[in-house]
């Protein structure tokens, strides 16, 4: 083959789809298989079934609004602020692979959960102090 002009006209002798004459450009880091929507096909119809792309309306992920509300009640009751912290990594963790919101509630329910463990940890150990000084 005898080699090409390299100002030759772009229509000349390069096929439609193939890059200087070779195969298809394709990437290397997508594969037929792969899609973005391996973890949840919920929404999918929705989100990809118009003329052009709608967002889904979003529901909060029901374990994140419980870390939410259970580190609020932990600011009363001592023991709520641990299963706060518990709730709030499981629903991060949730929501790594769904397309629920609430990352902002689960967030929320550890920074109160590791607050008020912090809080009533140190009142504890104030009043043990205060008891044996009596």
């Amino acid at each position: 083959m005898p080699p090409r002009e390299p100002y030759a006209s772009a229509g000349a002798a390069v096929p439609a789809g193939e890059p200087y004459g070779g195969a298809p450009a394709r990437s290397p880091y997508v594969t037929p298989s792969s899609s973005a929507f391996d973890t949840s096909e919920r929404h999918r119809d929705r989100v990809l079934g118009g003329a052009g792309y709608d967002s889904p309306a979003y529901r909060n992920d029901r374990v994140a609004v419980a870390a939410m509300v259970f580190g609020v009640l932990g600011v009363v009751v001592p023991g709520l602020c641990l299963i706060a912290i518990a709730f709030g990594h499981l629903g991060l963790r949730r929501l790594r692979t769904s397309y629920e919101g609430g990352r902002g509630l689960a967030v929320a329910g550890l920074a109160l959960g590791y607050a008020m463990t912090a809080v009533w940890t140190g009142l504890f150990l104030l009043f043990l102090s205060a008891r044996t000084m009596i």
